[in-house]
């Protein structure tokens, strides 16, 4: 499990880090520097985790490891300086230590992948950290209405647009993945799904419902909300959002290590 909880902390805090070029900069210092801090610190947890069952030379099946380690490693440096950027008003170090801390953690994506498959598999982690990133910013934008009292209702609009976006997206691998044609190496991993009183296929189905079709089912309160400038009520939907996305997302990571298949 500890790869499990690495690779969930990994994307969280990559998706994070991947909503700030599109947060308004009337956000404030504060939110920047919470999110940043806050991608900064589940870097930091994910690998002390890694380090401490693999040590610093591991092996972990399918995935090169050291690489793996040093891109995470790399990303949590720029992210600790972007942070401190917004802090002391470093305007001229905001855009490259972002832009670094983005590239590395697409490398992190890429060696943290298997090799069989690993386009693929990098692909539906990108898809994963924007549909985790965006949900849990969508939900602390909101909190920041009550103390900014002139941010513009198109922040909300903007995280809420690319929430929805992502989870469409998510939503069509998970189905390719689970019923569609896809790498020959998944084929026997595709079984699990249809096994649905197995010990790993009702995993699947709590994925799907947990992780696909419970957020799906709140993205029209949400919008609505969003649309009416109720920002209150937006943000205790996206609340039950987030939590939804969590759990499906943390299930996914689970059946991609124990059974091989990249939900």
């Amino acid at each position: 499990m500890t790869f499990v909880y690495f690779l969930f902390l990994l994307h969280l805090a990559l998706g994070v880090l991947a909503t700030l070029p599109f947060t308004m900069e009337k956000a404030g210092r504060s939110y920047f520097k919470f999110c940043s801090a806050s991608a900064a610190f589940m870097m930091t947890a994910g690998l002390g985790l890694l380090w401490r069952r693999y040590g610093v030379h591991g092996v972990v099946a399918g995935v090169e490891y050291e690489p793996l380690v040093m891109a995470t490693i790399v990303s949590l440096a720029a992210t600790s300086l972007y942070n401190r950027a917004h802090h002391f008003g470093w305007r001229a170090l905001k855009a490259p230590t972002l832009a670094i801390a983005l590239a590395a953690g697409a490398a992190a994506l890429w060696f943290g992948a298997p090799a069989a498959g690993r386009p693929l598999v990098a692909g539906v982690d990108l898809s994963s950290a924007l549909l985790l990133g965006s949900a849990a910013c969508a939900m602390t934008l909101g909190h920041y209405y009550l103390v900014i009292i002139d941010l513009p209702i198109g922040a909300l609009r903007t995280l809420t647009v690319m929430l929805i976006a992502t989870l469409v997206v998510r939503a069509i691998l998970v189905g390719l993945l689970v019923a569609g044609p896809v790498h020959a190496g998944y084929a026997e991993a595709q079984k699990v799904a249809v096994g649905l009183w197995s010990p790993d296929g009702i995993f699947v189905w709590m994925r799907i419902l947990f992780g696909i079709a419970g957020p799906f089912s709140l993205t029209y309160f949400i919008w609505k909300t969003v649309e009416i400038r109720s920002t209150q009520s937006a943000t205790g939907i996206l609340y039950v959002q987030l939590f939804l996305v969590l759990a499906g997302e943390l299930l996914a990571k689970y059946l991609r290590v124990a059974v091989g298949l990249p939900l």
